[in-house]
């Protein structure tokens, strides 16, 4: 079901928000690719998720897994926070604008029953859109299995 799903998001318009996020990625070249990653996610969504690195380093921890954090990875943290602005102001509100319509104009075709499940595909790149720094692609089975786990630890279960 999910390569149905990233076939029909692909020839619907997939391979326009990739093209926009890998143009992106190569004006941003310092930050190529983790941008690279994320215009791959753009053209085949389902089944994949996205993930903030501190929910993930938390995860880590609650599993009792060690978690190394040196100082570059805290410059790279900080550092991700000005991309992530610089970002916003140059290509985020313009690719959240397109998640945004492109999820209207789904939703007013949704007769055609195959734009149904683009619907929340879209919902789900737009905060990606935003702020697509210090974020993680995962299988979606690990990133619900990562938020059980947080739920759990903050309500000591």
């Amino acid at each position: 079901m999910r390569l149905l799903g990233n076939i029909l998001w692909f020839i619907l318009g997939g391979w326009l928000l990739f093209i926009t996020y890998a143009l992106a990625a190569v004006i941003f070249f310092p930050m190529f690719l983790p941008l690279w990653r994320l215009a791959l996610y753009s053209a085949w969504p389902f089944g994949r998720d996205v993930i903030s690195q501190s929910k993930l380093e938390k995860y880590r921890e609650v599993s009792g897994k060690e978690v190394e954090t040196s100082k570059g990875t805290q410059t790279l943290r900080n550092a991700s926070g000005i991309f992530n602005i610089l970002w916003l102001i140059t290509f985020g509100w313009i690719l959240a604008l397109l998640h945004f319509f492109s999820a209207i104009g789904n939703l007013v075709l949704f007769f055609l029953i195959v734009t149904i499940p683009n619907i929340p595909g879209h919902w789900k790149l737009m905060p990606v859109a935003l702020m697509p720094f210090n974020k993680v692609v995962l299988p979606s089975e690990l990133v619900e299995e990562v938020r059980t786990q947080i739920s759990r630890s903050k309500h000591n279960l």
